[in-house]
C-alpha cells in the first residue's frame, strides 16, 4: 500500500511529481508513542532494488522537509484521579481533596484497526493537510 500524490513536491533531489510515499516501519512505545517512518520515492518503480542485498538506507529514497522523515503520534488519555492532601488553611492543617490529572497511555484503536490501517489514516491526514485530499491517490 502506497499513497501517489499527484501535485508537484519538493525534496531533497528537486521537484518531483506523482511521488510514492509509504510507510516503512513504526515502532510503539509502552508510554503510548508511535512512530511510523515514511518513505518517499519518485514514483513505484524507484522502490525496487536490483542488488544482492538490501542496504540499511534505500539508494532511491527521497526527503521532504514539508512531509518529515516519521509520523509520530501520541496514543495517550487523560486520566483524572482525586487525592486528599494537608493544606495549611489559616494557620490550621486542613484536609482538601484535590483533583490530579495523569497520561495513562491507550492502545485500544488496535482493537479494531490494524497497526498499519491507523498508520495510512495517519499519514493521509497529514499529507492531505500538505497538499488536499483531492491530490492524493491510495495504490
Amino acid at each position: 500500500m502506497a499513497i501517489k500524490i499527484n501535485k508537484p513536491i519538493g525534496t531533497n533531489h528537486g521537484i518531483i511529481t506523482n511521488a510514492y510515499v509509504r510507510l516503512n516501519s513504526y515502532s510503539i512505545s509502552k508510554d503510548g508513542n508511535a512512530i511510523f517512518v515514511i518513505d518517499i520515492f519518485k514514483d513505484k518503480e524507484s522502490t525496487i532494488l536490483d542488488l544482492g542485498y538490501i542496504p540499511p538506507i534505500h539508494p532511491n529514497k527521497l526527503e521532504s522537509k514539508e512531509i518529515g522523515v516519521s509520523l509520530n503520534i501520541k496514543l495517550v488519555n487523560k486520566v483524572e484521579y482525586k487525592k486528599t492532601i494537608t493544606k495549611l488553611v489559616d494557620d490550621v492543617p486542613t484536609e482538601v481533596e484535590e483533583t490530579f490529572y495523569k497520561k495513562q497511555p491507550d492502545l485500544s484503536i488496535f482493537e479494531t484497526k490494524t497497526i498499519f490501517e491507523f498508520g495510512y489514516e495517519k499519514l493521509t491526514e497529514l499529507l492531505a493537510n500538505l497538499y488536499g485530499a483531492e491530490n492524493l491517490e491510495i495504490i
